[in-house]
């Protein structure tokens, strides 16, 4: 397994089913316009299955091992047109959100084609979220398409410069040589921290189960989201400081310690052969942020970069570990005490590029993870941007902790923090 995998066994151990549970998923829908034969496309999808490993995988039980099985006779499962496009493409988004996957049975893909008519169809895929990361979704696509395309002129594809299990045992052997000092900085980052004892809309009971409930929400249209960008360029930050800086900061109004502890997720591919990998290249990890009163926007986020900057370069850490060395973090993973854990994540990526489909042309209309929503604690908000430039939310919290007025009431507060902050110059944000 590779660290983002043994991490992943690692987080199911504390939260049993958070991980290996089937609704653990995420989805791709792409539009092609252009005529498709079905059963060349069917051969392409078990050509792009046979060509990455993660995909027909799974973990050995009790070890840090895969399993890599062969997959034979895989295609993508036919659906029956409405008859209106519109109405296709959204019932094909809504039947791959609830669409589950065996991780215990490869491969860890589904996929399914619908023709609406001869010359347009829909491909929606829907992997395990273990076997795949953000990015392993456009690649997959381009891929499928690429095979496609070989296939219809009678070519191949040059195949992977690696697989992923070789990355696999480079990293492990990589990170051993790191592992003291890694786990020194991290001891240092973490000294004296204390789990923040957030405000809640309904009063704690010890060792009750979480109801995860989840919004969709938009949270800046095109213009918002612009400004972000350009007051991020100017600030010599990126998009994700800028969110994460004020969603702390809402996150601040919330307790009553400046000291905030904040979980996300890092994607590295580290190596040039792993770039196009499909594949899980994740880490979790958690940022701790200081508030300041008084504190300029500008010099609120460049203290937030900088503490992303130290994290990024010490994220590929065992979790097992990184908890191991701050245990009073544990009861409030656990249920013992009210949780600490508040999550924020950011995909970059605007599903703009195009696919090629032997003479047909395909883009992406739809892209999403859907992680079960039976056993999801605290608050985990993911943040990306639309096709039209708007930023869109997807926030799945514990309906034992929050209401439903009260989740949102804390996406507004986001909001607008993020506007006030990017309207700063060197005005105090409290």
């Amino acid at each position: 397994m590779s660290l983002s995998q043994r991490n992943a066994i690692q987080a199911e151990e504390i939260r049993p089913g958070a991980v290996t549970n089937p609704r653990n998923t995420m989805n791709i829908v792409v539009d092609v316009r252009g005529a498709l034969d079905p059963q060349v496309l069917d051969a392409a999808f078990c050509d792009l299955i046979a060509r990455h490993e993660p995909l027909r995988s799974r973990p050995a039980a009790g070890t840090t091992q895969m399993e890599i099985e062969s997959v034979e006779d895989v295609s993508l499962e036919p659906l029956d047109t409405s008859g209106d496009p519109a109405t296709d493409a959204n019932r094909l988004a809504a039947l791959l959100d609830k669409t589950p996957v065996d991780l215990g049975s490869p491969p860890s893909v589904r996929g399914f084609l619908l023709t609406c008519h001869p010359q347009k169809h829909l491909i929606g895929l829907v992997f395990h979220h273990f076997a795949v990361d953000p990015t392993s979704l456009r690649l997959a696509i381009a891929e499928l398409a690429a095979l496609y395309t070989a296939r219809l002129r009678g070519q191949q594809l040059p195949p992977n410069a690696m697989q992923y299990g070789q990355y696999a045992r480079w990293q492990v052997e990589r990170l051993a040589g790191r592992a003291a000092s890694d786990r020194e900085a991290w001891l240092t980052a973490l000294a004296g921290v204390q789990p923040p004892r957030y405000e809640r809309d309904i009063s704690f009971r010890p060792g009750s189960s979480p109801a995860s409930r989840v919004l969709r929400t938009e949270l800046l249209d095109h213009a918002e989201m612009r400004t972000v960008l350009a007051w991020s360029r100017r600030h010599r930050s990126t998009p994700f400081t800028t969110l994460l800086a004020a969603f702390a900061l809402a996150l601040r109004a919330r307790t009553d310690t400046d000291d905030l502890l904040l979980a996300t997720v890092f994607e590295q591919r580290d190596r040039p052969e792993a770039r196009q990998l499909i594949g899980p290249f994740i880490y979790p990890t958690v940022l701790r942020l200081r508030t300041r009163s008084g504190e300029s926007g500008p010099d609120w986020v460049t203290r937030v970069r900088t503490s992303v900057t130290g994290t990024y370069q010490r994220a590929q850490f065992p979790l097992r570990d990184l908890v191991g060395a701050v245990p009073q973090l544990v009861p409030g993973l656990t249920g013992n005490e009210p949780t600490w854990y508040r999550m924020f994540e950011y995909l970059p990526n605007v599903d703009t590029a195009g696919f090629t489909f032997g003479e047909a042309q395909g883009k992406v209309t739809h892209s999403t993870g859907t992680e079960q929503e039976d056993n999801h604690m605290g608050f985990f908000l993911r943040v990306r941007r639309t096709p039209q430039g708007a930023l869109v939310g997807r926030t799945a919290y514990d309906a034992a902790e929050f209401s439903e007025a009260g989740a949102l009431a804390l996406l507004d507060d986001f909001r607008s923090h993020l506007v006030r902050l990017c309207a700063m110059q060197e005005t105090a944000w409290r």
